[in-house]
């Protein structure tokens, strides 16, 4: 509890905007699991980055996206066919050399140094041209690199092998940028949009409610600090930040759907005990029974806050939860020794 009322005001309203965000969160993840949309983004960005034709190794043809994707490095539990959700980035260059420096004339034969890699690389046709002078462009200063070094802790061919997975790993952000912009916002801004409206999710009318019952106010402050050094809120946090796995089996996207699930039930059991919500049939309605042109844009405002604030995150809100909780817990500056003996 704080000496200040507006302050125990705002950790209130942090807090259930908090436990709203972990609802839409949990909820958007749950639909970007199910439908299996990373996934589709990551096979997106291998057709589309590595579109030339190869020859598999029974003599059909396809892309060497497709071969990276049904590599046994990278399919792990997926079925041959269906992207995985995500690829290791040491298992994704593994896959991309081994394609790359596969002779059809002899199956069995590997690239031993990093010179063989690169002949390799100069005769492909699986790769584009920028991609080809890139990749050769890693090798030779791996290469060079490498005769540099006085201290030799790897090989040549490992140093290349760890600029050709900095390179994915690079281009993985961009991919989790166009996840992130053309399906996770859209897919937050909606789930954001309906939790408000059926929970009747008002900001303003929350606002007042906290304002006027100063009791319950002092007991949701104290609940929120709580919640700040709680670990399962971090651990809960820590689950929506973290993109699955290779999710492409069905007992794998249960068992994803199932720990959501764990994260809405907790946030619902909190709000339930925290803020009164649902509609009422009169809430619109003025005096004389009428539908109030004033009361509908004030609720409006409020919920469109409310939208506003669940788009932001729950991170968002746990960490600045957590700042005014340290500041809080600073206490008052000691007086000094100094002062104290006079």
């Amino acid at each position: 509890m704080s000496s200040f009322p507006i302050i125990d005001l705002v950790v209130g309203m942090i807090f259930i905007y908090f436990l709203l965000s972990i609802i839409s969160s949990s909820a958007v993840e749950m639909i970007l699991t199910g439908f299996r949309i990373r996934a589709r983004v990551l096979e997106e960005w291998l057709i589309t980055i590595f579109d030339k034709t190869i020859k598999k190794t029974d003599g059909s043809e396809t892309s060497l996206g497709q071969e990276i994707m049904d590599h046994c490095a990278v399919t792990a539990l997926s079925k041959k066919n269906k992207p995985p959700s995500y690829i290791d980035a040491k298992n994704f260059a593994s896959a991309l050399i081994e394609r790359i420096t596969y002779d059809p004339t002899n199956p069995k034969s590997v690239a031993k140094n990093l010179d063989e890699i690169i002949t390799a690389l100069n005769n492909t046709t699986a790769l584009s041209i920028e991609l080809q002078r890139a990749l050769l462009s890693y090798a030779y200063e791996a290469r060079d690199t490498y005769a540099a070094f006085s201290h030799k802790a790897v090989s040549e061919v490992e140093y290349f092998r760890y600029k050709v997975e900095h390179w994915y790993d690079t281009s993985m952000d961009r991919v989790t940028g166009t996840l992130k912009t053309r399906y996770a916002q859209p897919l937050t801004l909606m789930v954001a949009l309906l939790t408000a409206v059926l929970l009747n999710a008002d900001s303003i009318a929350i606002a007042k409610y906290l304002y006027s019952s100063p009791a319950f106010r002092i007991q949701l402050a104290d609940q929120a600090y709580k919640a700040a050094r709680d670990t399962s809120y971090l651990q809960r946090l820590n689950q929506i930040k973290t993109s699955p796995g290779d999710s492409v089996t069905l007992a794998q996207v249960k068992t994803d759907i199932a720990s959501t699930l764990v994260n809405v039930s907790t946030a619902e059991a909190a709000l339930e005990t925290s803020i009164p919500l649902g509609w009422s049939k009169n809430e619109m309605m003025n005096n004389a029974g009428k539908l109030s042109v004033l009361k509908i844009f004030i609720k409006t405002t409020g919920l469109l806050a409310t939208i506003l604030a669940i788009f932001m995150g729950a991170p968002f809100w746990f960490d600045l939860l957590n700042k005014i909780a340290n500041v809080r817990g600073t206490g008052p500056k000691p007086a000094s020794t100094s002062k104290a003996q006079d």
